[in-house]
C-alpha cells in the first residue's frame, strides 16, 4: 500500500506541476492554441485560413478539416480555452498511458500494476516531449489516442481503421498507418481508414471549397510553414541531414530512401509486435515511425517516446527494462542534459540522440514476445517473418 501511495504521490506532483507550467505559457502568441483560435477567427471573419497571419509568423498547417474540428475552441475567451484544452489534453494522456500499462502482461499483482501506473504516469508527464505538448497546447495526445485505441483494437474490429482515419484528417502524420494496414493485408481496416480520411476531406471541401483547394494544391507542399528543418530538436530524418550539411535534390533523395527504409522497418517490427498479440506496442512502433518520416518533428510531436520506454520497461526481460529505463530518464532528464551539453561543447552530438531512440525503435523494435497467433491477413509474402 505505501508503494501505491508513492507512485501516486509522483504522478500527481507531475499532473499538478505540469499544469502550471502549462498555464503559465499555452497562451503566448507562439503557443499552436493561440495559432489555432487566431486562424480560426480569422476565418470566420471572412479570411481565408492559410493567409493567417497576413503580417507573417506561424500559421495554420492542418488540412482545412482540422478548422471545423477545433472550431469550438473560439467559443469561449482564450483564457478559458487555454485552460480547458490544457485540462482535457492531460486527462487523455493519463488515458493514454492507462491504455499502454493496462495492454501489459508484467506486472501481474494489482498493487504492482498500481504502482506501474503511477510512476509511468509521473515519468511520462515529467518528460520534455510532454511538457512541451502541454505548453504549446497541440493536438498529439489527442491523435495519439486515437491511434492507440485502433491499432491497439480497444474498438470493435468492425469500426477498426475510423479513428485513424479522424486522426488523418485533422493531421496527415497518422497516415503512416495506412501502409501498415496494406503490408499486413489489414484490407478493411484500410478501407475504412481511408474512407473516413476521405469523407472527412469532402466534408471540409463543401464548407470551405476554396481554403481546400489552396491546401491540397499549395500549402501541404510548404515546409517552411512549420519550420526551419534545419533547426535542433528536429528529430526526424530531415533534420538530421539538413543538420549535417545536405540541401537540394541530395537531401530529399536521401531523406526518401533512409526515411523509407526505417519506416519499411517499423512496419516490420510492428507487424512481430502484432503477431506477439502486443497491438499497442505496435501502435507505438508506428507512431516513432512518423516522427521520423515527416519532415519537421518538434519536441511536442516525439511524445511517442517516452511511451516506448514505458513498454521496454515494463517487459519482463532485464535488458529491455534497462533500455526502457534509459529512455525514459533521457526523456525526464532531456532539459538538464541538453544545458550540461551546450555547456562542454557537445551539443551537436545531443541534437541527435532523440532521432538514434526513435531510429532504433524503428529497427530493433519494443522486444516482443512470441508469436500467439499467426494471423490470415499477416500471411502475405511483402514481409518476412522472425
Amino acid at each position: 500500500m505505501l508503494l501505491i501511495v508513492v507512485a501516486g504521490l509522483v504522478a500527481a506532483r507531475h499532473l499538478v506541476s505540469d499544469w502550471r507550467l502549462a498555464a503559465s505559457g499555452n497562451l503566448g502568441p507562439d503557443g499552436d492554441i493561440s495559432v489555432y483560435i487566431g486562424a480560426i477567427n480569422f476565418l470566420n471573419s471572412g479570411g481565408a485560413l492559410y493567409d493567417y497571419p497576413l503580417e507573417g509568423g506561424y500559421g495554420f498547417t492542418y488540412p482545412p478539416f482540422a478548422s471545423i474540428v477545433l472550431q469550438p475552441l473560439t467559443w469561449a475567451d482564450p483564457r478559458t480555452t487555454g485552460l480547458s484544452w490544457m485540462t482535457a489534453c492531460i486527462a487523455i494522456g493519463i488515458v493514454v498511458v492507462a491504455l499502454v500499462v493496462a495492454s501489459r502482461p508484467w506486472p501481474t499483482s494489482v498493487v504492482g500494476r498500481f504502482v506501474v501506473l503511477g510512476l509511468a504516469v509521473g515519468l511520462f508527464f515529467g518528460s520534455v516531449e510532454v511538457q512541451s505538448d502541454l505548453i504549446t497546447g497541440q493536438v498529439n495526445l489527442v491523435l495519439a489516442l486515437l491511434v492507440v485505441l485502433d491499432v491497439g483494437r480497444f474498438v470493435p474490429d468492425r469500426f477498426r481503421g475510423v479513428l485513424v482515419g479522424l486522426a488523418a484528417a485533422i493531421k496527415l502524420t497518422p497516415m503512416i498507418v495506412w501502409g501498415w494496414f496494406f503490408v499486413t493485408r489489414q484490407w478493411r481496416a484500410l478501407a475504412i481508414s481511408v474512407g473516413t480520411f476521405v469523407g472527412c476531406g469532402l466534408l471540409a471541401w463543401v464548407v470551405l471549397p476554396s481554403d481546400s483547394r489552396r491546401f491540397w494544391t499549395e500549402a501541404v507542399f510548404d515546409t517552411g510553414r512549420v519550420g526551419d528543418v534545419e533547426l535542433r530538436f528536429n528529430s526526424s530524418v530531415m533534420g538530421v541531414l539538413a543538420r549535417a550539411g545536405l540541401d537540394g535534390a541530395t537531401r530529399s533523395v536521401l531523406w526518401l530512401l533512409l526515411g523509407g527504409v526505417l519506416v519499411l522497418a517499423a512496419y516490420w517490427n510492428a507487424r512481430r509486435a502484432r503477431r506477439a498479440g502486443d497491438h499497442v506496442a505496435a501502435a507505438i512502433i508506428l507512431g516513432c515511425a512518423a516522427v521520423i518520416a515527416t519532415p519537421i518533428a518538434w519536441p511536442h510531436h516525439q511524445i511517442w517516446l517516452p511511451l516506448a520506454g514505458i513498454v521496454l520497461a515494463t517487459r519482463t526481460r532485464w535488458l529491455p527494462q534497462v533500455l526502457g529505463l534509459v529512455v525514459l530518464g533521457f526523456a525526464y532528464l532531456h532539459i538538464v542534459i541538453t544545458r550540461w551539453s551546450d555547456a562542454h561543447g557537445t551539443g551537436w552530438f545531443f541534437d541527435n540522440i532523440d532521432f538514434a531512440m526513435f531510429a532504433a525503435v524503428c529497427v530493433l523494435g519494443l522486444a516482443p514476445g512470441r508469436p500467439t497467433s499467426t494471423p490470415t491477413s499477416d500471411r502475405t509474402p511483402l514481409m518476412v517473418d522472425q
